[in-house]
């Protein structure tokens, strides 16, 4: 079901990663109080940030 009013751009994704990478990323994000998904969304952006550069 979609959201029509919804003004975001973004996509929905599955993705499967290393267990070790899931325990880093989770860790990174409980303590920076934020949670996975968006931990992983901001190194994401890092990676295709400093990749345009």
């Amino acid at each position: 079901m979609t959201d029509d009013t919804s003004t975001d751009d973004t996509a929905r994704t599955t993705i499967e990663v290393d267990r070790q990478v899931w325990r880093q990323v989770r860790a990174e994000a409980v303590g920076e109080g934020k949670n996975v998904s968006k931990k992983l969304e901001e190194i994401l952006i890092e990676y295709f940030e400093d990749d345009d550069a």
